[in-house]
């Protein structure tokens, strides 16, 4: 219904080499605004209509990351497409409420990789946490990104437009083994679908894969959270916040800052003040008559 205007925007995404995945973000959202305007023309869509989609929106549960989202998307559509100047003062984006990341234990992440009931499932989970990776990382990862002779991960084209390296564990390696001995065809990526024909996995499977297994293991679960504990995990076994960045591919060092206020303050050896040694007060000698 909407295919002209969709292959517009892949257009306009295409010549501001957009990743695939926020011109696919971009695209889902006009679609779902389009078809919340119903009938109404194209040509006829105000900005007023943006603003009452957002706050119906809102009203039903959607989140302030989320409406800001929208915004994005909807923004694009009316500046490149409708040619519509946007104007904030009409649909302004929201203020999110700033909270810590979600990290689990080491316990957590062993129960994981032990609900998981598939090798291939258990090696992305392994995947994840110990080398740090985003699930869009994860699936466009090549068999020669894995390099056993420095146990390194080569992460190209990551979320920042670059690339960077981050480590390989052992277990990990071992498991990643274990997975390419079970499906040896030839490939271009490294994680495919279970089932033939063996497809490339996309981001969704790989985030309902691990919501599933967190659910078995009775953990409420997003790939992100493998991650987050990755590098909160690292900060608090001393690791250079330097090397954590350069691991995560953050190019911001305010990206990784975060993690100082997630880990655990004792691990670190931050005392609080009140628990620092007072200084004894020394007795008066008494003058002598």
């Amino acid at each position: 219904m909407y295919e002209e205007i969709l292959q517009k925007i892949e257009k306009e995404c295409e010549i501001r080499n957009l990743s695939p995945r926020t011109c696919f973000i971009y695209k889902f959202h006009t679609t779902k605004f389009l078809e919340w305007a119903g009938e109404k023309p194209v040509s006829e869509l105000s900005l007023y209509d943006v603003r009452d989609y957002i706050l119906e929106r809102r009203d039903d549960g959607a989140t302030p990351g989320y409406c800001n989202c929208m915004c994005s998307a909807l923004s694009f559509f009316y500046k490149h497409l409708l040619h519509i100047p946007w104007d904030l003062d009409i649909v302004p984006r929201m203020k999110v409420d700033w909270t810590l990341p979600q990290t689990l234990s080491l316990e957590q992440i062993e129960k994981l990789i032990d609900t998981a009931q598939n090798i291939r499932n258990k090696a992305i989970i392994a995947l994840v946490y110990s080398s740090g990776l985003r699930a869009g990382e994860v699936v466009r990862l090549a068999p020669g990104d894995i390099y056993m002779s420095t146990m390194q991960v080569h992460i190209r084209n990551s979320k920042n437009r670059g690339d960077h390296w981050t480590i390989l564990s052992d277990r990990t390696l071992e498991l990643l083994k274990q997975y390419w001995y079970s499906c040896p065809e030839p490939r271009d990526v490294l994680f495919v679908s279970l089932r033939k024909p063996h497809r490339p996995l996309k981001v969704g499977g790989v985030e309902t894969m691990v919501k599933r297994v967190g659910k078995d293991a009775g953990i409420k679960l997003h790939p992100h959270v493998l991650r987050h504990s990755f590098a909160t995990h690292l900060i608090e076994n001393h690791t250079d916040r330097e090397y954590v960045q350069a691991m995560l591919g953050h190019r911001s060092p305010s990206s990784t800052q975060v993690y100082i206020h997630v880990s655990n303050k004792a691990i670190m050896g931050v005392k609080s003040p009140l628990d620092h040694p007072r200084k004894k007060k020394g007795k008066r000698k008494k003058k002598e008559d």
